[in-house]
């Protein structure tokens, strides 16, 4: 019998406002990597992006409300309770509390190319499994990234390989998406 190691989800980001791409993102990634469970995780600190620090128990409460009728989903504040600046500061506290093995940290396609410029992003490479998501209107010729070039070797060919394999591992989850950013929702853009 074959041990699944990565059936955890780890989804974060500062989700002002969630919408229906974020939806989209956690039922396409529980659906294709038969995640157990997927935990969204509001963003405390950004070093590549400001992040305005809204009153945490309104977002939880928001994201709560917003994903309730999600199966398998747990919206959780440990990024502000652990007041973590960066994804690998948070991961180190998981780490040291029980092995990332089970986790997969789940990413958008926009985030691969920036992914090289994350605080200990080799070690996040190394540690965690990673689903990076397709998105609309990002260049999907990831080959041309500098994680790709770095860790082709990384990169499963299939979600079946990437649910069996420990990290370090890589996938590319291939969807259609939809085409919304919270971004462009708060700039009144869309």
């Amino acid at each position: 019998m074959i041990i699944r190691s990565n059936s955890i989800g780890i989804y974060g980001g500062s989700f002002d406002p969630f919408h229906e791409g974020h939806r989209y993102v956690i039922k396409e990634t529980s659906k294709s990597l038969d995640l157990k469970v997927t935990y969204l995780v509001p963003t405390y600190g950004n070093p590549l992006k400001k992040i305005k620090n809204n009153n945490i128990y309104e977002l939880l409460n928001s994201l709560r409300n917003s994903t309730a009728k999600i199966n398998n989903i747990k919206v959780t504040p440990l990024e502000y309770k652990y007041k973590s600046q960066s994804t690998s500061e948070f991961l180190k506290k998981i780490n040291y509390k029980c092995s990332l093995e089970s986790f997969v940290l789940i990413i958008g396609l926009d985030q691969l190319w920036d992914l090289h410029k994350w605080t200990n992003y080799k070690w996040i490479v190394s540690k965690i499994s990673i689903c990076i998501i397709q998105r609309p209107g990002y260049d999907a010729s990831i080959e041309n990234s500098k994680i790709y070039n770095d860790f082709s070797n990384y990169f499963m060919t299939s979600s079946d390989k990437f649910i069996l394999s420990k990290a370090p591992n890589l996938f590319f989850l291939k969807t259609k998406g939809i085409d919304i950013s919270s971004t462009k929702l708060r700039d009144g853009n869309q």
